[in-house]
């Protein structure tokens, strides 16, 4: 149990480290650029971001954790290949978009990601089905946030 515990840990902590870092080249980037873009009336205040992506990260690494743990069956080998895309699709959205600049690709891009977490979700869906409810709020947030990128792309 105290191994279990180590692992879903580790996984939390690497999650969040990481989206502590992409934090990083979001905040050296919010001002001017992001600042002084056009963007749509739906969009939430910066702190909104700082409170859903750490929640996401955790159930993220949850989800991930629980996929690792079930990797030699066959649908969970091509769920975890979907999931593993989309968590590296994710990590370099924020480059792609806040570094960059690249709004038209970084719009492309988060659509993927969605496409991809809705694979997972509907391949875990019926025996994992934790991971899939782990999934599901993530990929609303992906979906608001596609609206977002894809207004703020029309938008400038």
């Amino acid at each position: 149990m105290r191994k279990k515990i180590i692992q879903i840990a580790s996984w939390i902590l690497i999650f969040e480290v990481i989206g502590f870092y992409l934090g990083l080249i979001t905040k050296a980037n919010i001002s001017p650029w992001y600042q002084l873009l056009n963007k749509p009336i739906f969009t939430p205040p910066n702190i909104v971001f700082s409170i859903i992506w750490p929640s996401l990260y955790i159930m993220l690494a949850l989800a991930g954790y629980l996929l690792w743990q079930q990797r030699h069956r066959s649908i969970i080998r091509t769920a975890t290949f979907f999931y593993g895309a989309q968590i590296l699709m994710n990590w370099l959205w924020t480059p792609l978009f806040f570094y960059f600049h690249f709004i038209g690709l970084s719009f492309f891009w988060i659509i993927i990601i969605a496409g991809f977490t809705l694979v997972t979700i509907y391949l875990t869906k019926d025996k994992f089905k934790l991971i899939s409810i782990m999934l599901i709020p993530y990929f609303l947030w992906l979906v608001f946030a596609a609206y977002l990128n894809g207004a703020i792309w029309i938008l400038n």
